[in-house]
C-alpha cells in the first residue's frame, strides 16, 4: 500500500500528535450498502468527533503502516489493502483528515482505478 498525504495534511497530523488512525464506516440505506474510510488524529471513540459513527464505537485491531513522516495505525478488516491510501486535510474552521481508497470515496474491490485498462 503507498500512502500519498498532502503536505496540509502532513503537517496537521505531526501538529497534532503524530498519529493518524484509520477505519473502515459501513452504512445501510434502502437503496443498499456502502463503506467510507474515517480518519482522525485521535483514536476512534476517545473523543466527541470520533464517537459519531457506530463503527467508531466498536473494537478495532488496528496495525501500524509507515506514514512517510508520521505513525499511521489502520484498521480495514478482513478487507485487502487498497494499492494507495490517499490523505488530505479538509475544512477551514473544523479542521480533519479525509482518507481516499485508491483515490475514491467509498471503499469498493471493484473500482476501475482512473488509467487503468480494462
Amino acid at each position: 500500500m503507498r500512502v500519498v498525504a498532502s503536505d496540509r495534511a502532513r503537517d496537521y497530523v505531526r501538529a497534532n500528535g503524530g498519529r493518524l488512525w484509520v477505519w473502515l464506516d459501513p452504512h445501510r440505506s434502502l437503496v443498499g450498502a456502502y463503506t467510507q474510510l474515517d480518519a482522525a488524529t485521535e483514536p476512534p471513540g476517545t473523543s466527541r468527533r470520533t464517537r459519531v459513527t457506530r463503527a467508531s464505537r466498536r473494537p478495532h485491531r488496528f496495525r501500524r503502516v509507515d506514514g512517510g513522516g508520521f505513525e499511521l495505525l489502520i484498521d480495514f478488516g478482513r478487507r485487502d489493502l487498497p494499492e494507495k491510501l490517499d490523505l488530505e486535510l479538509k475544512g477551514w474552521t473544523n479542521k480533519r483528515i479525509e482518507a481516499f481508497w485508491n483515490g475514491c470515496v467509498f471503499v469498493d474491490d471493484d473500482v476501475t482505478l482512473p488509467g487503468a485498462s480494462g
